[in-house]
């Protein structure tokens, strides 16, 4: 197998750090509002406009947050919601926590599989179980021939020695 990186762990890596960033932004205005009593008083006067607020805001958190947070937190300051940031925090990182997993097939055969059997076996598993599907292969002669795939607890037993333990339990039943 390939020790290049594959198009879906790039694209995984892109998603883990544009959640970590988003994340670490804004946990920062996070700990400052729960640290800063009479920042939170002056954010939440009714009398200042969210863009004073806003600015405000940027004084206190002065650094390291992207335009797309400054506008998210001025979008909230504006519903005059910045006071659910915890709740939305922790929405945040269950929603983070719900992606798809990663899914692994274990291909274990009794010989080394041809770059165009491995091929043939990837397309009709990614059919059966997704794009997402990463596949590691091994091989194991006590099989005698065949294959024998592991996806999650799913077994599916095509090798000699399965085929024969099989036969040998009818047949001792």
């Amino acid at each position: 197998m390939s020790a290049q990186a594959r198009p879906q762990d790039y694209a995984a890596a892109i998603y883990d750090l544009a959640f970590e960033s988003w994340t670490r932004q804004l946990t920062h205005v996070q700990q400052v509002l729960h640290r800063d009593a009479a920042l939170r008083t002056a954010l939440g006067d009714p009398d200042k406009s969210s863009q004073d607020k806003l600015h405000v805001l940027s004084q206190a958190v002065p650094e390291g947050l992207t335009a797309e947070v400054r506008k998210f937190l001025g979008t909230l300051l504006e519903a005059g919601q910045l006071g659910q940031l915890d709740a939305i925090l922790a929405e945040f990182d269950r929603l983070v926590r719900r992606r798809p997993e990663h899914k692994v097939a274990r291909v274990t055969s009794a010989v080394a599989l041809t770059e165009a059997e491995k091929e043939n076996l990837r397309a009709r598993l990614i059919m059966r179980y997704g794009p997402d599907l990463e596949l590691q292969y091994e091989v194991d002669v006590s099989l005698i021939g065949g294959v024998r795939l592991r996806v999650g607890d799913q077994v599916i037993d095509g090798s000699v020695a399965g085929k024969l333990a099989a036969m040998r339990e009818h047949l001792s039943t």
